[in-house]
């Protein structure tokens, strides 16, 4: 086991030029052809979308959503839904026809205290993964439970980090190495105590033994996670982390084999997405030039009213005027607002789509990049701002909003291009 101070010395890095890669692929690289030339945003399609299908909860059948997620299955004529909070999968038409019902909550081998994710095979079969990446539970094309497997749970570390996983392919589960704010920002207790701030986070290749016994971690690549999160002293002694909001980190999404990055630090408007395989390869490099938006002085404002009445409502010893100028102190804030935001989501239509700070006309601005092409524009979707997307097909975008009494929805609204004027 390697120690503290060695690891800080292998994930902490002296703060380079924005040119500078953030990602090192540390296995062999076989690169796709192209892609390292941006893209600008000419003959970029506009879309914008209308109501469509709205899932509702089924008291008789048990159907709840707490937290739902869900995904699209065109192939079928079906979208499935698994909700976090319930540890339920259900199965349903697209047009709110409810099909079948599976999951409980509980500790046993084939119960999930959560769920964090749900993915669709090319057969129908559907695998979700528990919040800890320590259950892996696999269902027919119907919503039946086949099978639950363990994951490594707390018994596998990288370097002193707990690892989380997606699900398997082929036998090699890829997943992180969590690196904890208070590790991000430079631990003041525990084994790191004392260490610079870690700024990298490293995604893993793991794999079983013949005899089941899982092997040691491998590094595939490493995240940059600089202006990720940051801590701020208040003024009776406590500590307060929060994620900076105008961070140009870098983000993954994981299926089975598979991680999807999104760089957004290559500079104003620049978003590249890589997506690597388990054997370490890069096996698409995408890179996009989207119009630059400056960060004004407005937006700085507007986080940090909204933050200072959160924080105002705790005991703090601190006024307003003292909160405002720590978070103000403590809050990232570049030249240029990062291209995207949140993590990249993989779609059933073969598109990569991602949020943006971008409003027009209280609508979202997101784009739709087609998976695996190196050419082709992207689309660029306005949605409503309540829409939590979750994936897309061809002709509709389906996720999740909270109504006025918070309670969760699954709705899906149909894609529609607007013409050039």
């Amino acid at each position: 086991m390697t120690s503290p101070q060695n690891l800080h010395e292998r994930l902490s890095v002296t703060r380079a030029p924005r040119s500078t890669p953030a990602l090192i692929l540390a296995l062999s690289v076989a690169c796709s052809g192209g892609g390292d030339a941006p893209t600008t945003d000419q003959g970029i399609s506009t879309w914008t979308t209308e109501v469509a299908y709205q899932l509702a909860e089924v008291a008789e059948a048990g159907v709840f959503f707490e937290t739902p997620v869900v995904r699209a299955d065109p192939e079928r004529n079906r979208v499935v839904v698994v909700d976090a909070g319930s540890a339920q999968v259900s199965v349903w038409t697209p047009e709110g026809v409810l099909r079948a019902v599976e999951g409980r909550v509980g500790e046993g081998l084939g119960a999930f205290p959560t769920v964090a994710g749900l993915f669709i095979g090319e057969d129908g079969t559907l695998s979700a993964v528990d919040g800890g990446g320590s259950r892996f539970a696999y269902f027919a094309a119907n919503g039946e439970h086949l099978d639950t497997q363990l994951g490594p749970g707390t018994s596998l570390e990288y370097e002193g980090l707990s690892v989380k996983l997606a699900p398997p392919r082929d036998g090699v589960y890829l997943g992180t190495a969590e690196v904890t704010p208070h590790l991000e920002v430079g631990a003041t207790y525990g084994p790191f105590a004392g260490q610079p701030p870690m700024l990298r986070e490293p995604v893993l290749r793991v794999r079983r033994s013949d005899t089941g016994q899982w092997l040691e971690p491998e590094p595939l690549l490493w995240l940059d996670i600089r202006n990720r999160v940051f801590a701020a002293e208040l003024p009776d002694g406590g500590t307060t982390f929060a994620g900076q909001r105008f961070g140009d980190y870098d983000q993954v999404r994981f299926e089975p084999g598979t991680a999807i990055v999104m760089r957004t630090s290559g500079g104003p408007g620049s978003v590249e997405l890589i997506e690597v395989d388990g054997a370490g390869d890069t096996v698409w490099h995408r890179h996009l030039r989207l119009e630059p938006r400056e960060l004004t002085r407005k937006m700085v404002d507007e986080v940090v009213d909204a933050t200072v009445e959160i924080w105002a409502s705790f005991r703090t010893g601190a006024t307003r005027d003292q909160l405002r100028d720590i978070y103000d102190e403590a809050l990232y804030q570049p030249e240029y607002l990062p291209a995207a935001q949140g993590r990249p989501i993989p779609t059933s239509s073969g598109e990569i789509w991602f949020r943006t700070h971008e409003v027009v006309d209280t609508l979202r601005v997101h784009y739709a990049v087609r998976r695996g092409d190196m050419d082709e524009p992207p689309r660029r979707v306005l949605l409503p701002e309540w829409l939590r997307v979750n994936d897309a097909t061809a002709t509709h975008v389906w996720g999740t909003r909270r109504d006025a009494m918070d309670m969760q929805h699954v709705v899906g609204r149909r894609l529609v291009e607007l013409e050039e004027e």
